[in-house]
């Protein structure tokens, strides 16, 4: 066999890229057709950092405004910035470019050069408008998205991508303020999916989950993450956002909550602490909040713990419960993952989002980090769904008991052995209320039953610092059996002497409430066991508390 030439190059006409291939990057590229609208705010906020390095913005300043204007059979959507803007030189080029991006993925959020395209499938005309500082004029570029999609069309003739541009492309240019400094991207008339991008009550909640944004004020947590953040030479880096309909401005902020919904709306999940984490050798930091976990939290804008990188986040909780799920044969920790929120931000810039912004590209960054997150992240929540469950259980028993020493208490005086049982018993519950052992233990229910304790513990002073009776009742109360009265200790089930002493011929006709009481009591300890009997005790005296 004679050897083959291969060293003969192509020409340039030899290389079509087809118009089909348009619809991959339009229509073909998200999962969520919002995601159109996070691709422009996300070239905003490079815009936007852009004029923060150079000066032309103070820090921490910069706007990004999402308008819904037009009317109803012709909307209009539009995200416009307060950024840099792009000079009239390279506007044109860069605007109509495919896939040739001159930003960089270790210091912009986007740098593919391909989402600019994505609003071509869902309105009439998509128009970039741009002007930079010291320019009179602005550059107009207007996509005819209709005539674009005909090229896409199954069926259609194979254009070439240069040429679909060339006849579907109108550039222009306006008269600007040589102060101004910004870039408006508009999708005039939209249409199909398009038409949902108005539907503010779905714009909104899309955008306080997807944006760079602030926490607001109702997160407490909120200066503890910043901080972190700062200390770790990583800001946050949140910039403004707002929503303008009709009349009205919304600002956008992040929808981390003190408390977020569960699948039971009278059992929230309300966050007391939060535990900061963070990995500076694989190059990532983040929170878990700390909550009761009463549930599967049922609002999809916080619900487990996400990620972002540059603040703008990347997937959503299908990550985490995704890593969660590998913890165990039958991935049923994946479901765990909902019941928590928080945030991981990768700051590794070998950690690149893949194109659609729903996961990363592989990469061996990406994997040690994922088997890092996996172990300290994933697992933890899982750890402190299951530790929040036993401390409900424990406050649960505690109450129980508490309810037993304030019906224990309820008399006219004590004996000092007596009185030592109970303070043991009253310790022993105070010490077990600590919240560092009750890890996920509602904190408004810890307070409320040290509370109780605390007044009991008052009660039982003054009841020892009262005379003791000299009637025949007072061998009443001597003959009552210590170890109940002081609701026992858990290490020996609460058991002690149960000999009744005292019976009705001691006491004739003037048995007292208390005394009658503690007797049944004792038949019913004897009968029944102390468990049940406390448990029946407890019932009856959350009935009389409640007036029932």
């Amino acid at each position: 066999m004679s050897p083959r030439n291969v060293s003969d190059p192509i020409t340039i006409n030899e290389v079509q890229v087809g118009s089909y291939s348009l619809e991959t990057l339009t229509t073909g590229m998200y999962e969520n057709p919002f995601h159109c609208i996070r691709e422009y705010v996300q070239n905003a906020y490079d815009a936007i950092r852009a004029a923060r390095a150079s000066g032309i913005l103070a820090p921490d300043t910069g706007l990004v405004t999402v308008s819904i204007s037009g009317s109803a059979s012709r909307p209009t959507l539009s995200v416009k910035d307060d950024g840099e803007g792009i000079r009239s030189a390279e506007a044109i080029s860069t605007l109509v470019s495919v896939g040739a991006s001159k930003k960089r993925s270790n210091v912009n959020a986007g740098f593919r050069g391909i989402g600019r395209l994505a609003g071509i499938a869902y309105c009439a005309t998509l128009r970039f408008t741009t002007t930079a500082r010291g320019e009179a004029t602005a550059t107009i570029v207007e996509f005819d998205c209709g005539r674009m999609r005909g090229y896409m069309r199954p069926g259609a003739e194979a254009q070439d991508v240069k040429e679909v541009i060339k006849l579907c492309v109108r550039t222009g240019t306006t008269p600007a303020n040589e102060d101004d400094h910004s870039t408006e991207v508009e999708m005039v008339g939209l249409t199909g999916i398009g038409l949902e991008f108005v539907e503010i009550e779905r714009l909104v909640p899309y955008l306080r989950q997807v944006c760079p944004a602030d926490y607001s004020d109702r997160f407490g947590q909120a200066p503890r993450i910043r901080t972190f953040a700062d200390s770790l030479g990583h800001p946050i880096g949140a910039v403004e956002v707002e929503t303008k309909y009709k009349r009205e401005r919304t600002q956008i902020l992040k929808a981390y909550d003190d408390v977020s919904p569960t699948s039971d709306p009278k059992k929230p999940s309300a966050i007391a602490d939060i535990e900061l984490i963070t990995s500076a050798e694989l190059g990532w930091h983040g929170w878990i909040g700390k909550s009761n976990f009463k549930g599967e939290i049922t609002d999809d804008m916080v619900a487990g713990v996400r990620f972002r990188i540059k603040n703008i986040q990347v997937g959503g909780s299908e990550i985490i419960e995704d890593l969660g799920a590998e913890l165990t044969t039958g991935g049923t920790e994946g479901r765990l993952q909902r019941w928590a929120v928080g945030e991981i931000f990768i700051t590794n810039p070998s950690v690149v989002p893949n194109a659609r912004r729903d996961g990363f590209e592989d990469g061996a960054a990406w994997r040690d980090i994922r088997k890092d997150v996996k172990a300290r992240v994933a697992r933890r929540v899982v750890t402190l769904v299951r530790a929040a469950s036993t401390s409900r259980k424990t406050l649960k028993s505690i109450a129980s008991e508490i309810s037993t020493v304030a019906l224990s208490l309820n008399r006219d005086s004590i004996d000092d052995a007596t009185s030592d049982k109970m303070a043991a018993t009253i310790d022993r519950l105070l010490s077990r209320l600590r919240p560092d052992k009750l890890s996920g233990g509602d904190p408004n229910e810890i307070g409320e039953q040290t509370s109780k304790l605390k007044s009991l513990k008052d009660k039982l002073v003054e009841l020892k610092s009262r005379p003791p009776k000299t009637d025949k009742t007072q061998g009443a109360d001597v003959a009552k059996p210590d170890d109940e009265v002081a609701g026992g200790d858990s290490s020996d089930n609460g058991r002690g002497d149960q000999d009744g002493g005292g019976g009705e011929d001691d006491h004739g006709n003037d048995w007292s409430a208390e005394e009658i009481l503690e007797a049944l009591r004792r038949v019913m300890v004897q009968e029944l066991g102390q468990a049940e009997a406390d448990r029946l005790f407890g019932i009856a005296h959350e009935l009389l508390e409640n007036g029932d």
